[in-house]
């Protein structure tokens, strides 16, 4: 018997045998009773064009308030994950009856959510405890089966917390049979404090449902820390890294970074939104952290991770780039639609000056938007856009205690808000898996829209889309002052070097020089010192002027009169040495004339 057919033969049953278990599969979901179809149902609609169907079921027959629920409650952003990924938080706590609203139409309108998402790189996290309402088998297979390779392909990590066992089966097989590449995506999570060591728990605003069933798996949650050891440039203030005024220049990861985006990628597609793998970027941040290496050539790991880096960086620093107590400034931002001239002035006089503080921050802004206002340019070719650059950097600008505002501050969500009434009398009703909870009211975990947050002020989206399509107009004062500041720069550069500081102490061995006839004395003040000291020293006389017989001041000595006296001095010590070969001692009679000359001194 040959081994190779045989093994062949086994590999053709195995794989029957997967194809028949696969169909048998289908054909269970498939079968059993049609659910009853509401007027707002999918299939309703079939006829209708893609945007036509979107808006049809986004309106429904309540106004869009089921759709405003599903983008508050159901499926919430939830800033970005340690890889600068998009979160979005999706809670089967607050599923809705399925007896009184029509489960097709809520389908639609999660996967127009996920449309927002879903053309980058994104994760998912799905808290499966304390389900009110569960839904079919036959819908979670539906809905599996609609999540198609565009919702798939981007998603690169989907994280289901607190999972039932029936829950875990059920994927398990689905995985198995329909997407086995996809089931690598997926992690089981059983506490809150293991979901902390895959993403920061502190953006996701958790329900309340869910830690009360986390409190019976664990006492205490334990968050742990990601600061690791001192760093050079990461997590390091930024008037720390450019000086309180930018007198430094850019730190080295922004510069790399920027100049090599400038060059290289400025048409290459998605760019910001592609997530590199996470082994990448610690390799590229341990190149900026060894000693010695301050730039990193980014050709070796390409433009994503350039961009990545850069993301990463803007949301590590200490204090984010926009604090919390300017989102109100940022939220009475005229609408740049409506009145872009005044919101461009808004911005350029008042929130960027608020937010300069340190001044180093405008410089940072400038060259930031400078490059996504380049790439922006480039739309044609790269498909970025100003709306999608500023959906993609919005998350790394903020970070506060209140993750809710957080989110609400980055909401990419296109539904408006729009008050409708009676979505409570369409959702109540229904039975409960848990008839026993009788202090939660019902309608209260269903919706609860008593005091919405206009979602049509403008945020810190509109505020970066903004920065980019007005750059010159907001950043034209930042502009100017970078320049001017680079002049200075320069000039110092190049002014002359200052003098040299005058000598303490002359040397031994360094004669003064005096320039007969100049008035001059080339000697520094201690100079002039000692040779005053050595005159006194050698009993030195000078001839002067009676000033009880004259009321005219006496001559000061100059330095043309001690040349001179020099002079003479020398002059005689030179005969005197000729003709003796020695100075002779000066008689008693001649004592009186000896004190009108001048002893040579020892430094002469």
């Amino acid at each position: 018997m040959n081994p190779g057919n045989g093994f062949a033969d086994f590999a053709k049953k195995f794989n029957q045998f997967g194809n028949q278990l696969g169909n048998n599969f289908k054909r269970v979901f498939n079968e059993g009773p049609a659910a009853p179809r509401s007027v707002s149902s999918s299939d309703d609609v079939l006829g209708l064009a893609a945007e036509a169907f979107r808006e049809a079921t986004i309106e429904g027959n309540d106004g869009g308030e089921l759709a405003t629920y599903v983008n508050e409650k159901l499926v919430c952003e939830a800033g970005v994950d340690y890889d600068s990924r998009p979160m979005l938080v999706f809670s089967a706590c607050r599923l809705l009856n399925p007896d009184v609203v029509d489960y097709d139409r809520l389908l639609n309108l999660i996967l127009f959510r996920l449309e927002d998402f879903v053309e980058s790189d994104y994760t998912i996290v799905l808290f499966a405890a304390n389900a009110r309402y569960k839904p079919t088998v036959k819908w979670m297979y539906t809905a599996y089966r609609r999540l198609g390779r565009k919702y798939k392909k981007n998603l690169k990590a989907l994280y289901i917390v607190h999972p039932s066992k029936w829950v875990q089966i059920l994927m398990t097989a689905m995985n198995a049979v329909l997407s086995p590449k996809f089931a690598r995506k997926v992690q089981w999570i059983d506490t809150l404090s293991e979901l902390a060591q895959f993403v920061p728990i502190d953006q996701i605003n958790i329900p309340p449902e869910v830690y009360q069933f986390n409190a019976t798996k664990e006492a205490e949650i334990k968050i742990p820390s990601h600061t690791g050891p001192s760093s050079r440039f990461f997590g390091v203030p930024l008037e720390q890294l450019m000086g309180m005024h930018g007198e430094l220049g850019l730190p080295p990861p922004v510069a790399d970074a920027v100049d090599y985006l400038y060059t290289h990628a400025l048409s290459v597609q998605d760019l910001f939104r592609r997530s590199p793998p996470s082994t990448t970027l610690q390799k590229v941040r341990n190149q900026y952290e060894a000693e010695g290496h301050i730039s990193v050539t980014y050709a070796v790991w390409g433009e994503h991770v350039a961009a990545a880096i850069l993301k990463t960086w803007c949301r590590e620093l200490p204090q984010p780039i926009i604090p919390a107590h300017y989102y109100e400034l940022i939220r009475q931002m005229p609408d740049p639609e409506l009145q872009p001239e005044q919101s461009a002035a808004y911005v350029r006089d008042v929130v960027l000056p608020a937010l300069s503080d340190p001044p180093c921050v405008a410089l940072l802004l400038a060259a930031l938007f400078g490059l996504l206002r380049a790439i922006s340019d480039h739309s044609g070719g790269n498909n970025m856009t100003s709306g999608r650059l500023a959906t993609a950097w919005a998350p790394n600008f903020v970070r506060s205690s209140q993750p809710d505002v957080d989110i609400s501050m980055c909401s990419v969500t296109r539904f408006s808000q729009t008050p409708a009434m009676g979505l409570r009398g369409h959702i109540g009703g229904g039975s409960s898996d848990n008839d026993d909870d009788s202090n939660v009211s019902e309608d209260e975990d269903v919706l609860d829209l008593a005091e919405p947050d206009n979602e049509n002020r403008p945020n810190i989206v509109t505020l970066a889309k903004l920065m980019i399509d007005q750059y010159q107009t907001v950043f034209k004062p930042t502009l100017e002052a970078a320049e001017a500041m680079t002049r200075q720069q320069a000039r110092k550069a190049s002014a002359p070097p200052l003098k040299p500081p005058r000598r303490n102490q002359p040397t031994d061995d360094a004669p003064i020089a005096i320039v007969a006839g100049s008035g001059l004395v080339q000697a520094s003040d201690e100079d002039i010192a000692a040779l005053v000291a050595e005159m006194d020293k050698a009993d030195l006389t000078l001839e002067v002027v009676d000033n009880a017989k004259s009321s005219n001041l006496a001559k000061p000595v100059t330095a043309d009169d001690i040349t001179r006296r020099l002079q003479a001095e020398q002059e005689a010590a030179i005969r005197s040495a000729e003709e003796q070969g020695a100075l002779s001692t000066v008689d008693g009679d001649n004592q009186a004339a000896s004190e009108d000359i001048v002893i040579v001194s020892d430094f002469v």
